[in-house]
């Protein structure tokens, strides 16, 4: 998929530096437009007050036309670069290492998918969950099956392997406790995963 973008782009590209390199080519001296609109056969053909003004007048005014191409141009290539660059480097997929201020402790989290959403699990819990990835922005949750608790996260990726953004807990549809959270990718990082006395686990539920 990203080396299709990559072809896109360069086809964009392409395709409007060759538009403005025929825009900008002069016309040919027996094509050029009389004042009725028509193109002169031939210089012998030519009406004489041509030559009386031209000696006279000054210099035709010149075409706007490319300066607006390479405006829109410019707003073009920058729009697919976006697109093509910086929306698809962010990806969620693989073990990060979480910090928020509900949680005491850092938790790992591993999620498997693809760019857009897929399943996420915890070190040394039972809990599950699910994520969703739009451009730099992020939503995952998670919770112990059979357990009427879950967290929320949102927010938004910090660069390529950080994010940060709110966290909710809640418990039967309730909102008890909201704070911010930090995570950094590291796949070898290891956590104790340890949750605080007051948020019921799937560990410490008998």
């Amino acid at each position: 998929m990203k080396t299709h973008k990559r072809v896109i782009a360069a086809f964009v590209a392409f395709a409007f530096l060759t538009l403005l390199q025929v825009t900008a080519m002069p016309l040919r001296a027996d094509q050029a437009p009389d004042r009725s609109g028509a193109a002169v056969a031939s210089p012998d053909e030519a009406p004489s007050y041509i030559e009386e003004e031209g000696t006279a007048g000054s210099g035709g005014k010149k075409s706007i036309l490319p300066v607006i191409l390479i405006g829109l141009g410019v707003a073009a290539l920058a729009a697919v670069l976006v697109l093509v660059v910086f929306k698809t480097k962010y990806d969620i997929v693989g073990v990060w290492t979480i910090n928020d201020t509900i949680v005491d402790e850092d938790l790992v989290i591993t999620f498997t998918g693809n760019k857009s959403e897929g399943d996420l699990t915890l070190q040394d819990y039972i809990d599950i969950g699910t994520y969703e990835v739009s451009g730099k922005d992020i939503y995952f949750e998670f919770g112990a099956p059979g357990q009427n608790y879950r967290f929320e996260y949102e927010g938004q990726f910090d660069g390529k392997d950080k994010a940060k953004g709110t966290v909710k807990y809640i418990v039967a549809g309730i909102e008890k406790e909201s704070g911010t959270w930090r995570a950094t990718r590291n796949s070898t990082s290891t956590g104790s995963g340890a949750l605080p006395k007051s948020v019921p686990t799937a560990r410490m539920i008998k």
